[in-house]
């Protein structure tokens, strides 16, 4: 019987389904996620997802005959005959016979093109970024939390699916994420760092956002360190830190953040000579104060006077 290569398989025109009635031997190498559906007559059944390769190159496989996942494990060489060529995809049913071969080598190259295949690299990318890269990017955005809506529902394929839609701040610029399925039930709280991996770019009206995948992963990560400038215009004193309400250039809203005394000190040489008890006031005659900030979370990690009076520094509490 004759046989095919994957390249070979790849010049086939796929616009419709073809059968295939030649040999393909090739490695599994990537098992994706299982799909459920329907059949036409509305029996429940599963298709998994999976990448192939050979020496010439890599394809996207489906098999939605259960019987053959014991064959379908990654790293197995297979021998496969009578499959559907379908949107570039090998569709296996089952009517398609499929026997174990001897290990076949992959080229590297060819190896990660597989892997990616199933699961593409998705770079971590500034919100702002993000914003500015083409429609149906795959990219990591990683922010705070600052808006959860309710779950609702839609249909995908007749089922019932259930989605939520949230925003993701990240150095001043906002994206919303709408969780699909499971990461729609996730317990998330305001003000929480996340890093979601495997979003998808889409836009709809000129609006662009993000929707998770199935390869996407939610993770709650340490604060951000990032750049805010603006008019410190209200201050409150504890026995250890500042607490004050910036309002950023530009915008309306306030943010508060916490400043170590000893930063409030470095910064305002004078203060050294100020008592705790007096450093409020002596703090108040000076506002509004223009800064630059940089913060992780709440907290200040350095403060740069915009206008600087004399005898002032800048302070990084990693000095």
């Amino acid at each position: 019987m004759a046989q095919k290569t994957i390249s070979e398989l790849e010049e086939v025109p796929s616009s419709r389904p073809t059968p295939i009635s030649v040999s393909l031997m090739a490695k599994v190498i990537k098992i994706g996620h299982v799909a459920k559906f329907k059949t036409s007559n509305g029996e429940e059944a599963e298709m998994i997802n999976f990448s192939l390769a050979d020496k010439s190159g890599a394809i996207l496989a489906t098999c939605t005959d259960t019987s053959k996942d014991r064959m379908i494990k990654e790293g197995k060489t297979l021998h496969i005959r009578e499959f559907i060529l379908k949107n570039g995809r090998v569709a296996m049913s089952h009517k398609t016979k499929v026997l174990a071969k001897p290990n076949m080598d992959i080229p590297v190259d060819i190896l990660q093109k597989a892997e990616h295949l199933i699961l593409p690299p998705s770079p971590i990318k500034k919100v702002e970024e993000i914003l500015a890269s083409p429609r149906r990017s795959i990219t990591t955005v990683q922010g705070q939390l600052s808006k959860i809506e309710s779950t609702k529902t839609v249909k995908v394929n007749g089922t019932d699916t259930v989605i939520r839609t949230i925003s993701i701040e990240e150095n001043g610029k906002k994206i919303d994420v709408t969780l699909w399925r499971e990461m729609a039930e996730e317990d998330l709280k305001i003000g929480q760092y996340l890093s979601i991996s495997h979003c998808m770019l889409n836009e709809w009206q000129l609006h662009k956002s993000l929707n998770t995948t199935r390869n996407s992963k939610i993770q709650i990560i340490q604060p951000l360190t990032s750049t805010v400038r603006g008019n410190i215009d209200s201050i409150t004193l504890n026995d250890i830190a500042v607490e004050i309400a910036l309002k950023e250039d530009s915008k309306e809203e306030y943010k508060d953040f916490s400043v170590d005394l000893a930063i409030i000190r470095s910064v305002f040489p004078d203060t050294l000579q100020v008592r705790v008890e007096d450093l409020e006031n002596y703090l108040l005659q000076k506002l509004p104060i223009l800064v630059e900030l940089i913060v992780q979370g709440s907290n200040v990690q350095n403060m740069h006077l915009i206008e600087q009076p004399a005898g002032s520094m800048d302070y990084d509490a990693e000095q």
